[in-house]
């Protein structure tokens, strides 16, 4: 059974994610600062809000279901995104690393010996799949202590000391030695989209008090305790919480926007999320290669526009 509101909450992070990427490589960032906000704001939320919409998604359509089941659909996603992650990698390991023809250059990234920019998140969401089914058990556990166990615990070893590590590992528990998108501590935001498809909840007020001291620690660390930007790779418990109230107020405003006809678009962009963030990297990544192209804000407004305008091209044209 598919959520309207869930699809319109991921419609709303594509379309930031993809107008990011645009800013990212044809937009001066450093002498830009309205647009270098955007992009950070943007980092903040994202990869969080994706990790809440998975718990969400994951209960409606494993959880509740036998093992058995949740491995066959489970296994399924995880070679969809790893596929997914495959064709980003390779996309921008010829486009813009432009590397020679070799086995060993192309096994490095077989083997995710190092994982491409811009694709890491993708290779991400395949490990969080692999968690979830090995967390199953407790995950489908109805013991009101479970799911905040399993969240203090994903926090919890957002405070392991930083270490360089392999790929493999630093996308499970973060580290130093590659832009991460580590999966075990971002698995809070999965419990509490767990917790809120569970619940059917809208509005609710623990949910929210948690969201604010998420978002209030990380300003307070900036202007107190660590003075800085909270650090994203490696990851930090400030950047972690950071982006939480946001989230969920994109949650919120999800359940209203998506019963707007005239903001159909944005539920169908939800629906197909993984089809437009491919379609957007390899478009960015062709793109960047060429000559064909501005370093502006305007340039990345009307590139991402163009994005969109391309992939709801392909996707009318693949299901007629």
């Amino acid at each position: 059974m598919r959520d309207n509101r869930l699809d319109f909450f991921k419609g709303i992070l594509v379309i930031q994610m993809v107008f990011a990427h645009c800013l990212q490589f044809f937009c001066d960032l450093g002498q830009e600062p309205v647009w270098s906000g955007v992009s950070e704001w943007v980092n903040l939320t994202t990869f969080s809000g994706f990790v809440f919409a998975f718990g969400f998604a994951y209960y409606l359509a494993y959880l509740q279901k036998n093992f058995k089941y949740a491995v066959e659909k489970g296994g399924k996603n995880i070679l969809v995104l790893l596929g997914a992650y495959y064709i980003s990698a390779f996309s921008y390991a010829v486009f813009i690393e432009r590397i020679p023809l070799r086995w060993d250059r192309a096994l490095e990234l077989l083997l995710f010996q190092r994982l491409a920019g811009w694709s890491e998140f993708l290779f991400s969401f395949a490990m969080l799949t692999l968690v979830t089914l090995i967390l199953w058990k407790p995950l489908t556990n109805k013991k009101p202590g479970i799911l905040p166990g399993i969240g203090v615990t994903a926090l919890l070893i957002c405070l392991l000391p930083h270490r360089e590590v392999r790929p493999v590992l630093g996308t499970l528990i973060g580290g130093t030695g590659g832009a991460y998108f580590p999966v075990l501590p971002f698995y809070v935001y999965f419990v509490a989209g767990v917790y809120a498809a569970r619940k059917k909840l809208n509005y609710n007020v623990k949910m929210l008090l948690v969201s604010i001291a998420g978002t209030t620690y990380m300003i307070v660390d900036c202007l107190f305790f660590s003075k800085s930007y909270p650090s994203r790779f490696p990851l930090s418990l400030a950047w972690l919480v950071g982006g939480a109230f946001i989230v969920y107020c994109y949650y919120l405003a999800a359940g209203y926007l998506s019963k707007i006809k005239k903001l159909s678009m944005v539920n169908v962009i939800g629906k197909n999320s993984l089809f437009y963030l491919l379609v957007s990297n390899l478009i960015i990544f062709a793109m960047k290669s060429s000559s064909f192209y501005k370093v502006s804000g305007g340039f990345s407004i009307g590139l991402c526009i163009m994005i969109f305008a391309i992939g709801g091209y392909l996707h009318s044209r693949v299901r007629t």
